[in-house]
């Protein structure tokens, strides 16, 4: 998306305007935010953008967070560009049940990363889940990492990743790399954001 300053015909108080502003205040925190005013204006920027291309009648949610993010990153604001995209995405959300010791889990589901079948693609899913999880560490400061990280489809995006069965040999070995590169990532965050505890991985596809 191209940044486009004809927000005059915008207004502050349609529906997308104030969906997308709300959105950017609830994922992007003053943590992420502090230097960053111009929330309204990126919506009222992108509002134009779908009026220019007649979409506004029906915008899917994700669709807009996806363009917001496009925004963000291209204003220097990349870390709450990962963020919209993440949450905004699905790709990151609250579980809907709450795990031992009430402390709430967080499922990553794996399964939206994936766009082909092509063993390159195993390097690119690494650094990729490093930088999410950069990205949303902050959903453990409160509880000084204590909680869970659930893994979603980890067997069927290994399997994708490597063009085998599920229960093959070499699957299941990239399945529980996933698993430990996701538990030692945590445990270098817990280090780097001085939490007493660090969250554990749990496999949802067992």
């Amino acid at each position: 998306m191209i940044w486009n300053p004809c927000d005059q015909n915008a207004s502050s108080c349609s529906p997308i305007v104030s969906h997308i502003a709300g959105e950017v205040d609830a994922l992007c925190k003053k943590e992420f935010c502090a230097d960053f005013e111009n929330v309204e204006e990126v919506a009222k920027a992108i509002e134009c953008f779908l009026k220019e291309n007649r979409e506004t009648l029906f915008v899917d949610s994700k669709y807009l967070m996806l363009l917001a993010s496009q925004a963000m990153s291209s204003l220097g604001q990349g870390m709450s560009a990962r963020r919209l995209l993440i949450f905004g995405s699905g790709l990151v959300a609250p579980a809907e049940w709450q795990v031992t010791g009430g402390n709430a889990m967080w499922v990553l589901d794996l399964k939206r990363m994936i766009v082909g079948r092509d063993v390159s693609l195993e390097l690119l899913l690494f650094n990729s889940l490093n930088v999410i999880l950069d990205a949303i560490s902050d959903v453990w400061d409160e509880t000084k990492g204590r909680g869970s990280l659930g893994l979603k489809h980890v067997c069927c995006v290994a399997s994708a990743l490597l063009a085998k069965p599920e229960d093959n040999k070499d699957s299941r070995m990239l399945a529980a790399e996933i698993n430990a590169r996701c538990k030692n990532k945590l445990k270098q965050i817990a280090m780097e954001r001085n939490w007493a505890d660090f969250p554990s991985i749990i496999n949802l596809d067992s």
